[in-house]
């Protein structure tokens, strides 16, 4: 996961912030932990929550939390951030955000069959099963953990839905709101401008930045 700040004149420098499997680090690139200042307080920061595995990137200038994580195998970036950040750029420059549906080649192809799941549960136990008994709803969390056990075979990558899941109860006080359900675009449309967004790596392109 590669995340771009970019520089913004009297306020902060522009940060790299690169993890990767087994590698989340507890600083930016250049070593530092924090960036830019407004009456005494850092703008831009690094903290460290489980050393080597779980950060938490605050850039306070543009009002977004920024979560990166490694459960299992798998690397997880939450973010939330106001609407109008999110929304800035267009469908057609390549931000490489999924805000927009994800591309072509990362959709899954249901028409195929599906692999066998690696486990020494019964045989019948399908990935809708397995998640079922691990997430409370059939929202966007439950659809993430379909998709990574679906394309990896792997019952231990479960654990990235289960940990965005954590991230957005964090991230969200109305407890309502946390499980994300499918709206109408009438509803979407009367929804807080405010817009959260959990991509499991394996639901992302190789290049994430904010």
């Amino acid at each position: 996961i590669t995340i771009i700040f970019k520089n913004v004149r009297q306020c902060v420098d522009q940060q790299l912030y690169q993890a990767e499997l087994d590698n989340v680090p507890a600083a930016f690139a250049d070593g530092s932990v924090a960036s830019g200042q407004w009456q005494g307080h850092d703008l831009l920061t690094v903290w460290t929550r489980i050393a080597g595995r779980h950060v938490e990137i605050r850039a306070a200038h543009i009002g977004t939390l920024l979560v990166v994580r490694q459960s299992g195998r798998s690397l997880g970036l939450s973010i939330r951030s106001p609407r109008d950040v999110m929304e800035a750029f267009g469908p057609d420059q390549d931000l490489q955000l999924c805000v927009w549906g994800c591309p072509p080649a990362q959709r899954l192809n249901t028409l195929r069959p599906l692999p066998p799941l690696d486990s020494s549960r019964p045989a019948d136990v399908s990935a809708h099963d397995h998640c079922a008994t691990l997430l409370p709803a059939q929202d966007v969390y439950y659809q993430a953990c379909v998709f990574d056990l679906i394309t990896s075979a792997d019952l231990n990558s479960s654990a990235a839905a289960l940990s965005a899941l954590q991230d957005a109860r964090h991230m969200i006080s109305e407890r309502e709101r946390v499980h994300l359900l499918l709206v109408t675009s009438a509803e979407q449309r009367a929804q807080p401008h405010l817009t959260l967004l959990l991509l499991p790596l394996g639901m992302l392109g190789p290049l994430s930045r904010a």
